[in-house]
């Protein structure tokens, strides 16, 4: 290659980088990152699940995750959720509202039954992780 075409590609990225951040100011600020604020904190987003209707659930605890994050029910909604680490560190399952505090070695689960609140959200989190994004929430649909 000759030494111009290097300097010529050089000198087109600023403008190939301005360009594409000018374009991504005008997303919303909430789109990037796989995270999702849920009472304020920053959640680890692995999606949401419609559970309305359900009795029973399956949710992985992995590190440093819950999937799916956010559980949508209805009102009072009764739910069994079978709860699986995943991942290689010790975890929990908490819901201090609902006095749940399950802890889940590595390749370990529990079996938990929850109940949807009459309106808005309740947080589970993980005792160890919740300041690194390990939290989710019930979340009335």
């Amino acid at each position: 290659m000759r030494p111009g075409s290097w300097a010529s590609r050089w000198s087109r990225w600023p403008a190939a980088a301005g360009g594409a951040s000018t374009g991504g100011a005008a997303s919303p600020t909430e789109a990037g990152g796989g995270t999702r604020q849920i009472a304020g904190e920053q959640a680890n987003d692995h999606g949401s699940k419609d559970v309305s209707g359900e009795q029973e659930v399956s949710l992985e605890a992995d590190d440093f995750y819950f999937e799916p994050t956010v559980l949508i029910g209805s009102p009072g909604q009764q739910l069994t959720i079978d709860v699986e680490n995943e991942g290689n560190a010790a975890h929990t399952f908490t819901i201090d509202e609902q006095g749940i505090d399950e802890e889940l070695s590595p390749g370990g689960s529990a079996t938990v039954t929850v109940t949807f609140p009459d309106s808005g959200q309740v947080v589970f989190y993980c005792r160890f992780h919740r300041s690194q994004g390990m939290l989710g929430a019930l979340q009335v649909g």
